[in-house]
């Protein structure tokens, strides 16, 4: 578990074991009370109590390691949609491949089918969505009465060969609800 009172540099040595190749991620996030926030320029929305799943790429420069390390550390930067919701939250876990081929639609696609699945925030880390013929509805899944991770698991598709990890915290994230409007 991070203690987010350690030094920035001690807060990174959870990261160590992530690859930095490029890759496709997906955050395990749990929110204890209903929150009303502003997400960047979209506008203000509530969000329920329940697990969400939050699905990236981390295709460009650091990969997964670069990625993954600054939706756990946080930043005052806020520069995708998520940066508005992960600081009111505890993470976990998250899952992770390390592939070139970008499956972060998939991924999402999957999880959307899945029973009790619902889209929170319409177009929720989904601007950039490319998907064809239908683009992404959003790219954060909420669950009011919980996920099966091992079912999620054993579903993703990989790319390339590489496994789907799932890293789970034996203590949790806990939210840092510091200048969160």
């Amino acid at each position: 578990m991070l203690d987010i009172n350690r030094t920035s540099t001690q807060k990174d040595d959870y990261m160590l074991d992530i690859e930095e190749s490029p890759g496709v991620y997906m955050l395990h996030l749990v929110l204890d009370q209903l929150r009303s926030l502003k997400i960047g320029r979209h506008g203000k929305y509530n969000f329920s109590p329940g697990e969400y799943l939050y699905v990236g790429s981390a295709l460009g420069p650091g990969g997964l390691r670069a990625r993954l390390g600054r939706h756990l550390r946080g930043s005052e930067n806020r520069r995708w949609h998520i940066d508005w919701l992960r600081p009111v939250t505890t993470v976990k876990g998250y899952f992770y491949t390390a592939t070139s081929e970008n499956l972060e639609c998939s991924w999402n696609q999957f999880l959307s089918s899945l029973p009790g699945a619902s889209i929170p925030v319409p177009g929720f880390g989904a601007s950039d969505c490319r998907n064809k013929p239908s683009p992404c509805a959003a790219h954060l899944v909420w669950f009011g009465s919980g996920v099966d991770i091992n079912l999620i698991r054993g579903n993703l598709p990989s790319g390339g060969g590489s496994q789907v990890v799932y890293q789970k915290f034996t203590t949790l994230f806990q939210p840092d609800d510091d200048n969160i409007e």
